[in-house]
């Protein structure tokens, strides 16, 4: 985590000195003014979008019961389809075996 941090502020440090150069090169002294608080108002928006205790990130964790009780009445649903297919074939086993069974005789008929 230490290392993320160190990278992801010397990233902005190096964004905002190229920034820099880029805007006094073209525009004059004032334009890097408006770079860094551009710069800096998209970075504070993007914490608030996207940020660990944002309304955003709450919003993707919060626990849905409507979508979990229809998540589980699906899986009941495919659970008895099949159960239903499991005993239409032990029937079908069922009744093929008692017409290949050969019949026995009874004895004394004949």
């Amino acid at each position: 985590m230490r290392s993320t941090r160190i990278a992801l502020g010397l990233g902005v440090v190096v964004l905002v000195a190229f920034m820099l150069v880029i805007a006094i090169g073209i525009h004059g002294a004032a334009s890097p003014v408006i770079a860094v608080l551009a710069l800096g108002g998209l970075i504070a928006c993007g914490n608030l979008l996207y940020g660990k205790h944002s309304h955003g990130a709450a919003a993707a964790a919060r626990v849905r019961p409507a979508q979990q009780a229809q998540n589980r009445a699906i899986d009941e649903a495919h659970e008895r389809a099949r159960l239903e297919r499991a005993q239409a074939q032990e029937r079908e086993r069922a009744q093929q075996g008692r017409e290949r069974a050969p019949r026995r005789r009874r004895e004394g008929s004949r």
